[in-house]
């Protein structure tokens, strides 16, 4: 790796004060930190059914999901979360509230998911998706969906109930 700031070759050392191995500049002692990545979405219900939206890009190319992405620098969490469904599937920003949050330390990131009650089923699919469906638990192709995380989503949706969901919020510590 490269330093950022001077172009200098970096070395992997334990910085002082540190207690892990970091890519740092021998030129300029700039530490290059390597973070977990958010991952943002949202899911929307309207009646007790979930939107479910399937990817039309790799990774995990056409397997269901909710609408959801990297955060951008720039934005809240929210914002994030409300973009993703605005691009993935034409919703609108709407009154939403956190729902879930979750690590997946095997993979560095820290996924937030908001719920929001839709007006209406009308919506807009965006390049990254190529099909969009409402369904309650039993239509929710479960055996097609893109990652675990999705799947322990939408077990705690119909768990907790459609009616419950905005006003509670869950902690899973770790998510493997």
């Amino acid at each position: 790796m490269y330093c950022i700031r001077c172009g200098a070759k970096t070395e992997s050392i334990i910085p002082l004060l540190d207690n892990r191995l970091r890519d740092v500049c021998p030129s300029c002692q700039y530490i290059h930190y390597v973070n977990p990545n958010n991952i943002v979405g949202v899911i929307a219900s309207y009646e007790g059914k979930v939107l479910l939206c399937k990817r039309n890009t790799e990774p995990r190319m056409n397997y269901w999901t909710v609408p959801a992405g990297f955060m951008e620098n720039g934005e809240t969490l929210l914002e994030g979360a409300q973009r993703e469904a605005m691009e993935e599937v034409g919703i609108q920003p709407l009154p939403s509230n956190l729902f879930m949050i979750y690590s997946v330390p095997h993979i560095s990131q820290v996924h937030f998911y908001f719920h929001c009650k839709l007006k209406d089923t009308s919506t807009a699919m965006g390049d990254e998706i190529n099909d969009i469906m409402f369904a309650d638990y039993d239509e929710v192709p479960w055996d097609d969906l893109a990652f675990n995380s999705i799947k322990v989503l939408l077990k705690k949706f119909f768990e907790v109930g459609d009616k419950k969901a905005g006003n509670l919020f869950f902690n899973l510590s770790s998510l493997d």
